[in-house]
């Protein structure tokens, strides 16, 4: 594998990037800067487990230099709001130019397009490039560029179901020519919603939103993540599904048993270092009461009713668990308000609109 690629990795449009950030005033009287380009962060926190590399971002597309395409194909089984991983083979500032260097590409040495294969194109515009005729289409580009290739290695094309998928990448100042690596499964997160899971409690993140917030704590396999108010498990089994050991409790413990029966049916048993029903402003003990001194990452989303817990009471619990937590780790949550913990660097604050009475903050916190 060379890791020398250009590997380009198309991003979720689902949260607005139109403003980087937005300043608002809270109940503090802070100003904080919250970020709207959650995606982005989640593809730097899984790069930076994989070690160095350089980016550079248009809109939703973001390019790397430095990664191998098995490392760009494994962000994408582990992302949440990562669509695509391309390879970029090469790139030219307008239609002639990317025809000419197509025309003069070595397939069978470079990136083999075999004549036994089939093969579709696929234009994706990220955004307006002034160097193509206003008239020229998506499927006209697609045509010719399907043409040349035909042409020159007599492969099938088959639009349904190809071998190989070509993606013209089209940017301002520059179109690329790139074959499609991986792409996220768009049905994993729908079939794995909460209701439809073994043990359903109103009031659970999506696990989309959850294997997100799993990933920006820049874990590794192995690694412990630690949920003091863990409810139904949706944390924890996304933590498990990319090879991280569990910790888990809840003071209620009709969501404890809920929790370790869904982390059973996902076949999770042996990521699980214990599930117990225990005060969350306790743990410290539970983690001593497992031989276990601090976690990777503590990754949670305390109850939001005032009836089961005060504002106050929570920030007070979130700041008491950077005890817990390993120098270097991420503790990240959701929470209705912005709170502000000590001795802590925020890294990140993403406000997330759920519906007209509840927007949710995910904080990235790390010590």
């Amino acid at each position: 594998m060379n890791n020398n690629n250009k590997i380009g990795f198309l991003l979720s449009k689902e949260f607005d990037e139109s403003n980087n950030f937005l300043k608002e005033n809270f109940y503090d009287g802070k100003t904080y800067e919250i970020s709207l380009t959650l995606p982005k962060h989640e593809l730097t926190s899984l790069l930076n487990t994989s070690g160095k590399y350089s980016i550079s971002t248009t809109n939703n597309y973001v390019i790397v230099d430095g990664l191998n395409e098995k490392e760009g194909a494994n962000i994408i089984d582990k992302g949440a709001y990562i669509n695509e991983c391309h390879l970029i083979l090469f790139g030219a500032p307008t239609l002639n130019e990317l025809y000419e260097k197509l025309n003069n590409f070595d397939f069978r040495s470079a990136y083999p397009i075999l004549p036994e294969r089939s093969f579709a194109v696929r234009t994706l515009k990220i955004i307006q490039n002034n160097n193509i005729d206003s008239g020229i289409t998506s499927m006209d580009i697609e045509r010719k560029v399907g043409a040349i290739i035909k042409n020159k290695t007599n492969s099938p094309v088959n639009l349904k179901n190809p071998d190989k998928t070509i993606k013209i990448i089209i940017l301002d100042n520059i179109i690329y020519f790139t074959i499609l690596i991986n792409e996220r499964d768009k049905e994993y997160y729908l079939k794995n919603r909460p209701h439809l899971r073994a043990y359903f409690h109103p009031g659970c993140i999506l696990p989309k939103l959850a294997r997100c917030m799993v990933n920006m704590a820049q874990l590794k396999e192995g690694d412990i993540i630690l949920d003091p108010f863990c409810g139904t498990g949706g944390f924890l089994i996304e933590g498990g599904l990319i090879g991280c050991k569990l910790i888990g409790s809840d003071i209620d413990n009709r969501m404890v048993q809920g929790a370790l029966l869904n982390l059973k049916t996902y076949e999770l048993d042996n990521n699980v270092i214990s599930i117990k029903q225990w005060d969350a402003l306790d743990a410290k003990n539970y983690l001593k009461s497992l031989n276990i001194e601090k976690v990777d990452a503590i990754i949670t989303d305390p109850p939001y009713g005032m009836s089961t817990a005060k504002k106050g009471d929570i920030e007070h619990i979130l700041n008491n668990l950077k005890e817990c937590l390993k120098d270097g780790g991420y503790l990240i949550f959701a929470s209705p308000t912005i709170l502000n913990l000590e001795d802590l660097e925020l890294e990140g604050l993403y406000s997330i609109y759920i519906h007209k009475s509840l927007t949710r903050y995910i904080h990235i916190y790390k010590k």
